[in-house]
Order: structure tokens, then sequence, then C-alpha cells
């Protein structure tokens, strides 16, 4: 009976092992992007891993950002000089030819070639950072009329630039207008966390929701485009921390824990 127990409890371990370990790519190449423009991009086609002319910090960004929010450039700690200047090009390919792959999958299959060609070592730990916590005023937003639950299939966020035709918003979608002068940011019968989501793309510090607030509403700000969320621009529009107020809602500065990244040791990648 005891070796029978310690060979199934063998068997656990093994399958424990192997269904932990993080899902790998089946082909990559990596290649330095000596092209001197600025920008780039990085993210999921099918099954496939596509970046061009991206950074090791944005490629922390993508593989490390936690399955809801963003990772802060705050929050990476010990990155070389080199992690912001110099450039790649990634193509790296899934196994089998699934069509689609959840993002969560090509996030941790990211970390491990990151660990396999940057010689990539991390840690996480907690670290008491400056936070907002977005806090209710004035009673809060107002309710939206209809309060059923948005067609999910319908929640986008759409990213447009002023001056093109836009229809008008399904209830649950959301959508951020950029133009010179300042950014418009709407959405019909959201919740809150949908809205710190945005938020937080326009933020230089994590937000935390403090709110509550539990009802679908609708909003429509029209805010500068700061370098930091609190300072405003020369555009005729508030500062997000001043439009935010017209929904019932403030950013309050904070300092809470907050976890880090932290590289323990990376290099520049191994040649193809």
């Amino acid at each position: 009976m005891t070796r029978m127990c310690t060979r199934a409890a063998v068997l656990f371990l093994c399958f424990w092992t192997a269904f932990a370990q993080k899902p790998g790519f089946e082909a990559a190449s990596i290649k330095p992007n000596v092209s001197g423009q600025e920008g780039g991009s990085v993210g999921p086609r099918g099954d496939r891993l596509v970046a061009t002319n991206v950074t090791l910090k944005a490629l922390l960004h993508f593989g490390y950002a936690p399955p809801s929010g963003v990772l802060l450039n705050a929050q990476i700690v010990n990155a070389p000089d080199w992690a912001d200047t110099d450039r790649f090009d990634v193509q790296a390919k899934l196994d089998g030819d699934a069509r689609s792959v959840p993002v969560q999958q090509m996030r941790l299959a990211l970390q491990s070639l990151l660990e396999d060609r940057f010689q990539l070592k991390t840690r996480r730990e907690n670290r008491v950072l400056p936070v907002y916590n977005l806090v209710l005023i004035k009673g809060g937003p107002t309710p939206s009329a209809d309060q059923t639950p948005p067609d999910p299939s319908r929640g986008f966020i759409q990213f447009s630039s002023s001056g093109e035709q836009l229809a008008p918003l399904p209830r649950g979608a959301m959508r951020i207008v950029t133009g010179a002068s300042g950014t418009t940011l709407s959405g019909s019968a959201i919740p809150v966390p949908k809205l710190v989501t945005l938020l937080q793309g326009q933020s230089d510090r994590i937000i935390l929701d403090k709110t509550e607030f539990t009802s679908l509403f609708d909003v429509n700000l029209q805010f500068s485009q700061p370098a930091a969320i609190s300072q405003s621009a020369e555009s005729g529009y508030p500062s997000l921390f001043t439009a935010i107020q017209d929904v019932g809602m403030r950013l309050e500065s904070a300092k809470a824990p907050v976890e880090v990244l932290v590289i323990e040791s990376v290099h520049k990648p191994s040649a193809n």
C-alpha cells in the first residue's frame, strides 16, 4: 500500500511539474532593428507573436503585464540602459496551427523566450510606490437608465483620431479619440473597472479603484495630453485630474504596496 501511494505521488508530481511549465514557442527569430525609426508594435497574430522595432522594455511590458491592467515603467526595476535604446524584431510561432491563442498563453511563451534568448532572470516583490486612488465625490456618477448587462461582444474599446467619422457607441463600449489639442474619452453603460483600464493608459501611476460603485454609467471626458496625469497642457482642455470630477470621481495621490518586476540579470539576445 505504501509503495502504491509513493508511486502515485511521484506520478502526480511529474504531471504537475509538466502542467506548471510555461508554454514555449516552436520557433523564434530575434534580430536587431537598426532602422533608427521611433515607435514599434508587439502583439499576437493568430498563433504567432510579432514584434517590430521594440525595446526590451516593450517586450517586458507585454510579456509580464498582469491579466487585467498594464505594467508601468516604475514597476520594472534594475533594467540595463540598453533596455530602453536597443531595438529588436521578433517573430515567434507556437506549436500547432491554432487560428487564435489566448493572450495570457502568448505572454507566458514570451516570458520563456526572454528567459532563453535574453538569459533573463527576474523576481517579483512588493514595494511601496506612488499611486492614484479613484474615489467618489458628489455622490458619484449618474447611473445609466438601462442597467441590464450589455452584450459582451459589443464591449470593445476603440482608438481613433480626431476628424474620423465615428458611429454611436453601443452599450458597453468605450472610445478614445486623440487630436492635436486633447483627448476625448467616452463610454456607454460601462462599469468603473472598464473606465480604470482606459485611465491607466493615460496615467503615470497605477490607479486603484476605491469607489465601490457597482452601477453602469455613461462618460464623456475631454482633457489635455500631459506627460503626467496631474499636469495641464496649453490646449484649452483641463487635465484629466480636473475633467474626471465632472462624472463624480476624483483621483487622489497616495502610496500603496505595488508588485514590481526586479531584473536580476539579463543579456543581449543570442544570434539566431
